[in-house]
């Protein structure tokens, strides 16, 4: 493996300072119906491979300029205006300068990213993707990640209680720890968590600066990596454009919400240097029953760096810090079935307590990533792309003797860190094929602590593991684009560190560690478009996994009770996760693009997963008395999606989508149950999305529908876990607006207003409260 990655970068090192060819200077002008176009951003893109090698904004004459290396290049043109896109492309001819006029975009957003790690127009691509835009999210006034993606088909939104709480996405009937989120490209997971995915920190990232949210629905671990089984959610930061500008945004309403927002951003004319900064302030002071109160502050900040035309240095940093007053978990009431094969009717204080308040439970989180990207376009035939990521999480929960149940005093403290390194070579081959070829490290660690006022119960754990990655991706294009086949594949190696435990008495102290199982995964997609019709076929296979996480290979639990002492519960000799999905559907475009039906069959099997066993093996001489973590066999879970997207020139926006889930587990979730339906899971779920402009004025609808669902609660009666049938939600949400223009609109003042949960409608997550009807109201400054 090491001669191989060392030959690999050593012909990435010898490319790079290679030199293709000699500088060519491309100007142009942007113009519409009415003459020059200020502000439109300009993309120069290599005609072999559709990669953007430069990016510019036309200034106050619409001309832009580009020097770059090569012969054979596509310019793009894109513009949003009264919330309608606008683009133009044309092919550069030699000599002269390039004329770009603006025209309404010909299809719903032209171009997506996530489905190949590559920017991809949007009848090129052969799998599941949606991608919702800074505009929609404006139009919607959504504060969280969580909140924008309720509408968004084949996914389960949770969230546990009300803002800051735990909040899960359930991609096509799969598990919370199936989906991976992004930040830019780059992995956001905690080290930390039971299953090493971002469920703890996903309800904490508001909407603070953002570009677009683009979701891939299917398997994409041969692109992402590890936890990509049922989809991947990239959240995408803006980039600086010419011009100091940005906003400053204040906003107020029920449940105590006071939310305060700076966003700015500039650059130089030459777009060689620039930079965006925004930083957010949400406070809820009294959340659902008044002693809910919840807080986070979110920085984000990019500065790019152009130091010659083809070369671009990017640094990014995300920091979130969080605060929220935890509740007790719901439990049962009144007569219980005498064995918990009884599916239970969900009855809010008739056969369930929800969530109750305690008074001295409470939880701080943060979490920091920051990146370092360089990219290089050697010549249209040639890139290269080398970046580093690091990540560093912390949740601190502090609970006190209050609240329902025995409670005791204690402090736990989970501290993650993952560190990225990773490094890609582009090559095209002809205008037929692109090839990109890559190596990828990763360092990750967990260390956790418990401390309790005596002293007498404190612990410290700390592990590590490494991993080596070799991936590389295929895409061809025949019959002048209208085929497109990809195919890619991704080869993991992992290496354990020793655990260190706080204790003499540790467990795993005799077991030699060994290097776990590699993982292999492949994926492979395939579309066709019709142009005559407008029709694409497309369908899309792929195997995926999940690395075992640090908890799963060395978890424990510190208890008094027994020494005190360490009791082991992890294995560290645990194979990854492996899963294969296969999904196929057909969108049919009309009207030059601005209508889009879809339709979708899915197959997700869950081959071997990693769970919670009651008898297990020891470890060699340490023993796992009250179970622990194992391979077993998963589940299978397939369905349908149908959806609508209707774009009209008279500002009109409209979204709807079904989607069917069947989800089944080959062994009971809950055990003894009997129940081997997956929890969390409604068959049925619709959305619907609707936003009407008339000039500076907006109005915007959104509803979700789910069916009844499964899921457990715990009694604290008889130490035993129910399974409860909960109805599902009927959420909608109404907010309008109105946009001010000052001063030739250089300046604008924006009023909003929305009413959460419009219909008063009461439902519980898992029995845990949700918002009544609530309204906000808030006004934004642009300059």
């Amino acid at each position: 493996m090491r001669k191989i990655i060392f030959i690999f970068l050593s012909m990435v090192l010898g490319l790079t300072l290679s030199v293709f060819g000699q500088n060519r200077t491309i100007e142009g002008r942007v113009l519409d119906s009415k003459g020059p176009v200020a502000g439109a951003e300009v993309i120069l893109k290599s005609g072999l491979t559709n990669w953007p090698i430069q990016t510019t904004v036309s200034d106050k004459e619409g001309k832009f300029r580009f020097s770059a290396v090569g012969a054979d290049f596509v310019i793009e043109a894109r513009l949003t205006r009264g919330g309608l896109q606008y683009s133009a492309k044309v092919e550069v001819a030699s000599g002269g300068p390039v004329e770009l006029t603006l025209q309404p975009a010909n299809l719903i957003h032209e171009t997506v990213t996530i489905s190949a790690d590559s920017e991809q127009a949007i009848e090129n691509v052969s799998k599941s993707v949606n991608s919702i835009q800074a505009i929609e999210l404006r139009e919607r006034a959504d504060i969280t990640l969580v909140d924008s993606l309720r509408v968004v088909p084949g996914l389960r939104i949770q969230q546990l209680g009300g803002f800051g709480r735990l909040a899960t996405i359930k991609s096509r009937g799969l598990r919370n720890q199936d989906t991976a989120i992004l930040i830019d490209g780059f992995r956001l997971r905690d080290a930390s968590a039971i299953t090493g995915d971002a469920s703890p920190f996903i309800g904490d990232i508001t909407l603070t600066s953002v570009s677009e949210i683009e979701i891939l629905r299917g398997p994409g671990s041969s692109l992402y990596g590890t936890n990509a089984i049922g989809g991947t959610i990239d959240f995408r930061t803006p980039s600086p454009s010419p011009g100091f500008h940005g906003q400053i945004s204040a906003a107020a309403g029920g449940l105590g919400l006071g939310r305060f927002r700076v966003n700015l951003s500039d650059a130089t004319e030459s777009g060689r240097f620039g930079y965006t900064l925004g930083i957010a302030r949400t406070a809820f002071t009294k959340g659902i029953d008044g002693n809910d109160n919840a807080d986070n502050t979110n920085f984000q900040s990019k500065v790019e760096f152009r130091p010659d035309p083809a070369s671009l240095l990017s640094v990014r940093f995300f920091l979130s810090d969080a605060f929220v007053r935890l509740n007790s978990n719901p439990d049962t009431l009144g007569a219980l079935p005498p064995t918990n094969r009884t599916i239970i009717d969900a009855r809010p204080r008739i056969t369930f307590l929800p969530d109750a308040d305690d008074p001295d439970d409470r939880q701080y989180s943060q979490f920091f990533n920051g990146q370092i990207v360089y990219t290089r376009a050697i010549n249209e035939r040639f890139a290269f792309r080398a970046a580093y990521s690091g990540l560093s999480t912390r949740r601190r929960n502090l609970t006190g003797p209050l609240g329902v149940g025995f409670q005791s005093a204690s402090t736990s403290i989970f501290d993650g860190n993952v560190q990225t390194v990773n490094a890609a070579f582009d090559i095209s081959l002809n205008r037929n094929q692109n090839i990109r070829i890559g190596y990828e490290f990763e360092n990750e660690r967990f260390e956790n602590r418990g401390l309790t006022p005596s002293g007498t119960g404190n612990f410290s754990t700390s592990v590590s593991q490494r991993s080596d990655t070799l991936f590389a991706q295929d895409q061809l294009n025949f019959f002048g684009g209208r085929l497109q086949l990809a195919g890619g594949v991704r080869a993991q190696r992992f290496r354990l560190g020793d655990p260190v435990f706080s204790l003499s008495n540790a467990p795993y102290s005799g077991v030699v560690t060994k290097n776990p199982p590699s993982a292999l995964t492949f994926d492979g997609a395939g579309s066709y478009f019709i142009r005559s019709s407008r029709t694409k076929l497309r369908a899309h296979f792929g195997t995926g996994y999940r690395v075992a996480s640090l908890f799963e290979r060395f978890g424990t639990f510190f208890s008094t009770f027994f020494g005190p002492s360490f009791v082991a519960l992890g294995d560290p000799e645990l194979k990854p996760e492996k899963t294969a999905a296969f999904d196929t559907g057909i969108d049919q475009f009309f009207f030059s693009g601005r209508a889009v039906i879809s339709a979708v069959y899915f197959y997700n099997r869950l081959i071997d997963t990693i769970g919670f066993g009651n008898v297990v093996r020891s470890i060699g001489s340490t023993s796992r008395p009250f179970g622990g973590y194992v391979n077993q066999k998963g589940g299978i879970a397939r369905g349908g999606e149908v959806s609508l997207r209707v774009q009209t020139l008279r500002g009109t926006d409209l979204f709807a989508s079904y989607t069917y889930t069947n989800s089944d587990q080959r062994q009971p979730q809950v055990s003894g149950s009997g129940v081997i339906r997956t929890l969390g899971i409604p068959n049925n779920a619709f959305t619907l999305s609707a936003t009407q402009r008339l000039g500076n004025f907006w109005v915007n609808f959104d509803f979700n529908a789910e069916s009844s669902y499964l899921a457990p609660i715990f009694s604290n009666s008889v130490f035993s876990t129910f399974i409860y049938r909960f109805k599902g939600n009927r959420r909608g949400d109404l907010t309008a607006g109105y946009t001010f223009p000052l001063r030739g609109e250089r300046f604008n003042v924006r009023l909003h207003g929305t009413v959460e949960n419009v219909f008063g409608y009461e439902y519980f997550e898992n029995g845990f409260k949700t918002i009544g009807r609530t309204a906000r109201a808030g006004v934004s400054f642009l300059f």
